[in-house]
């Protein structure tokens, strides 16, 4: 080969990296705290769009966080699902929350989008010393019908909630499942969704269990984050490697299965540990924070002499719907008034 030739390859080759470069890394999503303060300001003036990702999706929304309901509204056309987190049933059977329906948000949000289903959030409150007793108990089965029935015209179904379900097979999994079954045999066409804990070992869950729960379920929500709980790493909130051992291991259920994404974090102080959200992100100041990409786990950190704030990027939400995506899988957000609308114009 002459050296005009070998001159010649040298030249290509050097083009062809920096056109990869380029691709990959000048038109990638920025995750620096200072760009995405500003990308944010730039997002609050953009119309909500299509979705980008063509998978199903369930936002939770809370009455603690109420930028959820603005925001929720102003997204309607990017989501499927809705779930706002209004009810509890105590330990006798009354519900509570009823005060709290916010029903003006109702009828907004259903403007923005006439297909979007509301699908509120029931959490039960039980004992472990009586919790059988209490699932068993006639008068719990007619406290959430009978919540169904006065909202029935603006409710598509319920989301239940309780740690029960995920530590299922440590109890009496048949009185869970029967009960569920009598539940979903009884709401006729509303929906019926469950919550689960993600796994940590391969044995967390019985298959013939899941395959019980999933069959019963319009959807079920694989919780795929609060790692730093049972991993005991208090940076964690989602890995990338976690997420994807969690979608490999649910890939033999076929059912509606939706994985979590957080849009809340922590900031760590030498005192304590408390809940971060999107509003005070936006609150720092950027100049004093460095922002580190742990690539690992594909989460971001943002430091400064005495802070330290585990908080999602956009990388992190990309990273992670994109390989949801790609496992044929849908997600949800807990929730939706924790988060800034940057992340709901990538979604």
């Amino acid at each position: 080969m002459s050296i005009i030739n070998i001159a010649l390859f040298g030249i290509l080759g050097a083009t062809l990296l920096y056109y990869v470069y380029v691709y990959q890394y000048t038109d990638s999503i920025p995750f620096e705290l200072q760009t995405i303060q500003e990308k944010e300001l730039e997002a609050r003036q953009k119309v909500s769009g299509n979705k980008n990702y063509q998978i199903p999706n369930f936002f939770f929304v809370t009455p603690w966080n109420k930028d959820g309901y603005r925001l929720t509204i102003k997204y309607a056309q990017k989501i499927d699902m809705v779930s706002p987190a209004w009810f509890s049933i105590r330990y006798n059977n009354v519900v509570d929350g009823k005060q709290i329906v916010n029903e003006q948000w109702i009828q907004e949000i259903v403007q923005a989008n006439p297909q979007i289903a509301i699908i509120p959030r029931i959490q039960i409150e039980l004992q472990e010393s009586s919790y059988l007793q209490q699932i068993n108990n006639p008068q719990l089965l007619e406290a959430i019908l009978n919540l169904v029935q006065q909202y029935s015209n603006k409710f598509h179904g319920i989301m239940i909630d309780t740690p029960y379900i995920s530590y299922i097979d440590a109890f009496d999994a048949q009185d869970i499942v029967k009960f569920l079954q009598n539940l979903k045999a009884k709401l006729g066409h509303k929906m019926l969704v469950l919550t689960l804990y993600g796994i940590y070992n391969p044995q967390q869950y019985r298959y013939s269990t899941l395959k019980k729960l999933f069959k019963v379920a319009d959807y079920t929500l694989i919780q795929t984050y609060d790692y730093q709980i049972q991993d005991g790493d208090d940076q964690l909130l989602s890995p990338y490697s976690w997420v994807q051992e969690n979608l490999e291991h649910f890939m033999t259920y076929k059912e509606k299965l939706l994985f979590g994404i957080p849009f809340y974090g922590f900031k760590k102080t030498d005192q304590d540990k408390t809940h971060f959200i999107g509003n005070e992100l936006l609150k720092l100041n950027a100049q004093n924070f460095i922002t580190e990409w742990d690539r690992s786990n594909s989460e971001c950190i943002y430091k400064s002499d005495s802070i330290s704030i585990s908080y999602p990027c956009p990388d992190f939400l990309v990273y992670r719907l994109d390989l949801i995506k790609e496992f044929g899988r849908g997600y949800f957000v807990w929730e939706g008034g924790q988060g800034i609308e940057l992340f709901y114009q990538l979604l």
